[in-house]
């Protein structure tokens, strides 16, 4: 699995519009060949803080959605950010959940 993180600040009083905006391009995304899931977060203690993240099937469709129109727009509302955004990519080779958890604290190791 591949994940596309994307944390931004709003400009100043107008984080409902860029939420909006977000939220228009997580929906096109949705019906993309590999998208997963979508999620838009907005920071309590900073409300202009606003974090994107995508979950891809895999790398070739992130790439293809890179590619997309869906991604111009996300480019797009970027640049409106007063201050630099910060977008990750990331390679999930491993999930696990509390099985892990309960392996690791009660396990034979």
């Amino acid at each position: 699995m591949f994940q596309l993180n994307l944390r931004m600040m709003a400009r100043p009083h107008h984080a409902a519009e860029a939420v909006k905006a977000l939220r228009s391009i997580m929906i096109a995304a949705r019906g993309e060949r590999g998208h997963v899931s979508s999620r838009i977060y907005q920071e309590v203690s900073n409300p202009d803080a606003l974090c994107l993240e995508q979950d891809w099937s895999n790398e070739q469709e992130l790439k293809s959605h890179i590619r997309s129109r869906c991604f111009t727009d996300l480019l797009m509302l970027m640049e409106t950010a007063p201050e630099a955004p910060v977008l990750e990519v990331r390679s999930v080779s491993q999930i696990n959940g509390l099985d892990y958890v309960e392996a690791v604290r009660f396990g034979d190791d």
